[in-house]
């Protein structure tokens, strides 16, 4: 079956109502803003990627297998990324207390406090994006998000 040629004027018009590049672009200038504001408070060397170990990982602690399946990689991925931030200071590897052949990561002292600012931080750029749409188009831009996201994990 042969498909209609692609016009400029149909692609221009996708662009406009694809919603994947303007979710990628606020993403990019989250985590922008984030990293600043890590840089800011002290905490160099962090990088986008390490977000996956970051956002995944309990405050008691977290098995490598359950870090990459709840960022939905690899095991021999998230390990290289959890020796990154190991080595950043912010998380270590320690026997599992219900399982002393097994290891966990676990934040270590400084990861504890990159965690508080990094919820300082988020807080922070939530409260300028409100300002830039409204608490109101922001709160519903997130509670939307939130529904998409479950309803596609579900799938």
């Amino acid at each position: 079956m042969a498909h209609a040629k692609l016009t400029q004027r149909d692609l221009d018009r996708f662009r406009k109502s694809n919603i994947g590049q303007p979710l990628l672009e606020v993403a990019k200038d989250f985590q922008k803003r984030a990293l600043a504001g890590f840089d800011a408070e002290g905490h160099a060397g962090l990088q986008p990627a390490h977000q996956a170990v970051l956002t995944h990982l309990r405050i008691a602690g977290t098995r490598l297998t359950e870090l990459a399946r709840r960022a939905s990689m690899s095991k021999q991925a998230m390990g290289q990324l959890v020796d990154e931030v190991e080595r950043l200071g912010y998380v270590e590897r320690v026997s599992d207390p219900s399982d002393g052949r097994a290891k966990i990561v676990r934040f270590t002292p400084a990861g504890l406090e990159l965690i508080k600012d990094g919820t300082d931080i988020a807080t922070a750029i939530q409260r300028e994006y409100a300002e830039l749409i409204g608490k109101r188009k922001l709160n519903l831009l997130r509670e939307t998000l939130e529904e998409l996201h479950a309803k596609t994990r579900a799938e």
